[in-house]
């Protein structure tokens, strides 16, 4: 277990803010390799507020079953006097480091008595939350926690829990910033993470599994904040949209190779459309080549049947004309016939005359 520890105190806080009494210290602890710690209870180093001094307590497996507890405790209580008493504001919070909107703080105002010199939260966060991996209180490992401690005159008025949280939110930016949540080792892993993944082709990339880690490589670069590699709003913005695009192209790689899965599971039946198509053309070729012969052979045969039928159209031409010639004749023969006829009738009448006379 490894553990990064930074004590910052901001004095001269104005003294009517919830009755303070002028100092406020804030307290990061980093813990690397927490899923080692052992159960029970481990105190942090002792820090000292308005010459007060402090500890927190941490249960890491919970000192109720299920919970992360963490405490504030006042150090150095052995030899206190039975009247002794301390008054005290303070907020704790596991940070979530992949985005500290989600993080996990309570807040609390305690008097503290020789007899009850630790107070905190029993129940602070699920052991279950704690360790899903799309938050980011365990990073790495890394579990890191906050506190804001600080006095405050006895005559006060005991402030609401949302009313210490607002105190202490609005001297946050008061203190140094620090760089405690990403460290540049973090960093140096997120990078390598990403270029391994992108060191492998897509289909490969979809099928490892490595998405989950891979947006959490993303997360700790938008994240850091080193004093000379702090990102703009802008680059941010370009990470985030350079790791949509790729999960976008890892679903479109996982649907390739379920497509190429798909077709590899029907070559069989790929084969044997393949080898009847092949014998289908194979058939077609030699059905094609007897209808051409068939074809052939049928042109001869209307070319002669063609020839035929121009010769009768020649004879039926040759017989009209014939006709027209016989009937032009018959008409010349009839009208002779009838010329003939009434001559001879002419001729008959003559003669009739003739006898009569006689």
């Amino acid at each position: 277990m490894e553990v990064t520890w930074k004590i910052e105190v901001l004095s001269d806080v104005p003294s009517n803010r919830l009755g303070v009494n002028g100092q406020v210290a804030k307290v990061t602890w980093r813990i690397e390799n927490f899923s080692s710690m052992k159960d029970g209870k481990h105190c942090s180093e002792i820090f000292t507020v308005d010459g007060n001094n402090w500890q927190l307590w941490i249960y890491p497996k919970g000192d109720t079953v299920g919970f992360l507890s963490i405490y504030l405790h006042f150090a150095g209580s052995a030899n206190l006097a039975s009247k002794w008493t301390r008054h005290a504001h303070f907020r704790i919070a596991v940070i979530d480091r992949l985005d500290r909107k989600n993080s996990k703080t309570r807040g609390i105002a305690s008097k503290f008595e020789a007899k009850k010199t630790t107070w905190g939260f029993r129940s602070l966060l699920s052991l279950t939350e704690l360790r899903k991996p799309e938050r980011g209180y365990l990073l790495n490992d890394v579990c890191l926690i906050e506190a804001y401690v600080v006095t405050y005159k006895t005559d006060a008025t005991v402030p609401k829990e949302e009313d210490i949280n607002t105190f202490f939110t609005s001297l946050e930016s008061k203190f140094l910033s620090s760089n405690t949540n990403i460290s540049p080792k973090e960093v140096k892993e997120a990078l390598a993470d990403v270029e391994k993944a992108l060191n492998m082709t897509p289909v490969i990339f979809s099928n490892s599994g490595k998405l989950s880690s891979l947006t959490h490589a993303f997360k700790i670069l938008a994240s850091f904040g080193g004093s000379s590699t702090t990102l703009t709003v802008e680059q941010k913005q370009k990470l985030l949209a350079i790791e949509k695009s790729l999960k976008k192209l890892a679903d479109r790689a996982a649907k390739v190779s379920q497509d190429k899965n798909s077709l590899t599971g029907k070559e069989s039946d790929n084969l044997m459309v393949k080898n009847k198509l092949d014998r289908n053309r194979i058939k077609y070729k030699e059905f094609e080549s007897e209808v051409e012969k068939k074809l052939a052979a049928l042109r001869v045969q209307v070319k002669e049947a063609e020839k035929k039928r121009d010769n009768m159209l020649a004879e039926v031409k040759e017989m009209e004309k014939k006709m027209a010639k016989y009937e032009a004749e018959a008409k010349n023969v009839e009208k002779e016939e009838k010329s003939v006829e009434a001559e001879w009738g002419r001729i008959k009448a003559s003669i009739s005359s003739i006898k009569g006379k006689i």
